[in-house]
Parts: structure tokens; sequence; C-alpha cells
């Protein structure tokens, strides 16, 4: 094992509250650090620590904690690139970037994550029909592995190695920094319209109608098994209001992590209350008017102002499934989704639908379809409902997101991902001794 004053023993904590591991964390902040580092001791590099899942932890590997390295190297408003290292936060490129205009196109729901993770994770969006995923604003990254050394990777230089990294969970090595490609913004502020619906299958037409041409369009859904209200909820369209300026100042946000997320010791979300929940949310945005102007801070990051949202599931935690179904099978799916939920009464609190749109490659998440997401209090029955949920993209060739699912088997991941070997291949062949591993590469066989 790695040996450094600098580390410590700590118990980390996948974002869901699924896995718990002892482990030995190392914080480096000099690139020399990294690049002395020898050994067959397995490791790992962790950022923000938001993966649902436990792929920056586990597998008696070190921790490399990369918080550390979160400068800003170079910024280029012409040509609209900015360099930083693999500890930035999508927050602080918003910083740099927006008072001139310019964004990220494809930013996850919370402002901490950092950019490290989001090239791991290949991480999406609130319209990825439109925008793709966070590879594909990649220019280049710099990547260190003992075997290897440093080297820059892009995907004229280096292909394979740039999408063996990209949607590589982290295990092709440690990303140190990365080139991003910007777009220009028209306004920081998003003109957002709330239309109601009464079940799936009206969510699903309703944003296949409004997705084109818009900023984001996705839907929200009452997840709880009630023949009453599931599945009414509401559809939300947005669109970019011109002109509106950068904030000089910004509201602050209670910031949440993993520790935090699990603060309460028991969940306060069983069957009971999670009816009474989404009862109040629906309510509540029924009584709003149909459209309003929100800061785009919080149309790209809605969970920075709704984290009691995940703390109401305290230290049990919440299961989070999303999947990506084929165009052709989504009504099937959707109705097999309420058969299941009706029948296994799990502990569901949410679902959300929009459209997606993108090429498979190895175990990344991405794919042409509708992509579902379920959120969940994690009860046996929950546990039930998931299995047969991993049936259901088995027999629909639908993919399950591997980061947002700590309990997902391999078997699954296998065979719902036609590029699973060849990952594990192109994998073993790049670092044959695996020095890179966490609980999600041990447990889905990589």
């Amino acid at each position: 094992m790695l040996s450094t004053p600098a580390s410590e023993t700590v118990e980390l904590v996948s974002f869901d509250g699924g896995v718990a591991e002892i482990c030995e964390r190392w914080r480096p902040d000099r690139y020399r650090m990294i690049e002395s580092s020898a050994g067959v001791s397995p490791r790992i590099a962790r950022g923000g620590g938001y993966s649902y899942a436990a792929a920056s932890f586990g597998a008696r590997s070190t921790v490399w904690d990369m918080t550390q390295f979160d400068r800003v190297l170079g910024f280029d408003e012409t040509a609209k690139r900015i360099e930083v290292q693999a500890g930035s936060t999508l927050e602080t490129i918003l910083a740099v970037a927006g008072p001139k205009n310019l964004i990220l196109p494809v930013q996850p729901g919370y402002p901490r994550i950092t950019v490290g993770g989001c090239i791991a994770a290949n991480v999406h969006g609130k319209n990825p029909f439109l925008e793709g995923t966070f590879t594909d604003q990649v220019e280049s990254l710099t990547l260190f592995h003992p075997r290897i050394g440093t080297v820059d990777v892009s995907r004229g230089s280096s292909p394979e190695l740039f999408y063996l990294t990209c949607g590589g969970l982290g295990l092709s090595g440690v990303i140190l920094s990365a080139t991003l490609r910007l777009q220009t913004i028209a306004g920081f502020a998003a003109r957002v319209e709330r239309t109601e619906i009464r079940s799936l299958s009206e969510g699903l037409q309703a944003v296949r109608s409004m997705t084109e041409g818009s900023a984001f369009a996705y839907t929200w859904h009452d997840g709880v098994p009630h023949r009453s209200r599931f599945g009414r909820g509401f559809v939300y369209r947005g669109e970019i209001v011109p002109g509106a300026p950068y904030p000089e100042v910004r509201r602050p946000y209670r910031r949440i992590d993993a520790v935090s997320r699990g603060a309460l010791p028991l969940s306060l979300l069983h069957r009971s209350t999670a009816g009474l929940l989404t009862r109040c949310f629906w309510t509540t945005e029924r009584l709003k008017s149909g459209t309003v102007n929100v800061p785009l801070f919080d149309a790209l990051f809605p969970f920075a102002r709704r984290s009691e949202y995940f703390r109401l599931f305290g230290r049990p935690g919440l299961a989070e499934a999303q999947v990506i179904v084929p165009d052709h099978q989504i009504e099937g799916f959707l109705d097999e989704i309420e058969r299941q939920v009706h029948r296994e009464l799990p502990g569901s609190v949410m679902i959300s639908m929009k459209l997606f749109r993108g090429t498979p490659r190895l175990v990344c998440f991405e794919g042409n379809g509708v992509c579902v997401t379920l959120d969940f209090a994690r009860t046996d029955a929950t546990s039930s409902f998931l299995r047969a949920l991993d049936e259901m993209c088995v027999a629909t060739g639908a993919l399950p997101n591997v980061i947002k699912d700590s309990r997902l088997p391999m078997d699954t991941v296998r065979r719902c991902y036609p590029g699973y070997q060849e990952f594990r291949e192109r994998l073993h062949a790049h670092d044959p001794e695996r020095l890179f591993r966490s609980e999600l590469s041990q447990r889905l066989g990589f």
C-alpha cells in the first residue's frame, strides 16, 4: 500500500449510502507526488465523491483524493477553451467562463462535481438528446499511469486510450488535467414552462414534443404505488432568456456530500411518508404559475438548492436506477414499470424521463432512446423490484447506468452492454497488473 505522511484511514461512503468501506486516503497536491508513485499496490482516484456507486474507493485500493488539484491552467475566450486540473469543479469553471458569456454545454446536476469525475463517468446533462455527453466537450486530457508515465491524450493522438479513459470509470489511470470546449450562452436565466401530466405515457408524449429547440425538457412523476396518483406529475421545458446578465452575486446554497447526506440516522421516507412528500410537491408545483424565470445556475444545478430531498433518505440511503430504453421498447417498458411497482410495492418516490441520443461505446451510458430515472427508499421490496428491473433491461436491450446503481450485478451489465468484453480486454491490455481498482470495478468484473 502507498505510504506518505499525508495518508489517513477514513470511512468512505457512496453517495447513495449503499456501500461503505474503511480506506487509506492520500491527498497529493503536486505532480511529483503522483509521478513518483510506483509499486503494484492497488489505487483509485477520487474527486468530490458524488457517484452513487463506489467508483472511487474500495477493493483495498488506496484512494488518491484529487480535490487539491483544482487550478485553472488556461482560459482562451476567443478559442472557447479552458484548461483545468481534474479536481476543479463545475462551479469553478462557471465562475471563470460565465462572465465572458461562455459555458460548458453538458453539466450534471450538482456544482461541486469535479471535471475528473465527469470525464471518468462520461456524465450527461439536462438535454443529452441535443448536447451529447461530457466526452463530446473534452478536447484533450493528461493521464498518469505508473507503467506509461504522464501522457497527453486526445482523439487524434491516441484515440484508443482517449476513449478507454472517457467513460472508463477511472480505471485507465489518474486524470491530471483536461482541456474542455465551451460554448457561447445567450443569457444567464432560463424560462421554465411547467405542464401538468396525468401518467407516464402522457409525460413521454409531452417530452417527445418539447425536446427539439428547447434548452431542456424532462418529466417528474409521482412514483409511489398508489392507484389514483401513480404517474401523475409535470413536464418541464426550458429556454434560455436572451440578454440575462451573469449575476455579480449568487445566492448561496447549502452544500451536501455523501457524509452529510446520510446525517440522519433513520430514513424519513417509507411508503406513507413518501406518499405525503410527493403529494406536497405535486400540490406546490400545481399552485405555481405555468411559466417562471429562474437563474441559470438553478436550472443547471437543480439539486444545489434542493439537497433536503437527499437528506430525507438518511443513513440507510436511497436506491436509484437509471436506464436508456430504446424508442421501440419504451411504451411496453413503462407499462411494465407500473405493473411491477404495484406488484412489489417498493419504496419508490420519483420517476423522471428525458430523451437521449448517442452511440453506445464500451461501458459508457450512451445510446438512442428514453432515459428513465427511478428513485427509491431502501427496502426489501425495493431490492425485489430492482431485480425485476434488471431482467427488464436484458429483455428490452436497455442500458443501466453503472454509476447510478451501487448494487447493479455484473451479469446484468455484461448482458446489457455490447462493449462489456471489449472494455475488459482493452483495460487488461493497458493495465495488466490492474493497479486501478474500485468496489465498482471489482463488482462488475473489470
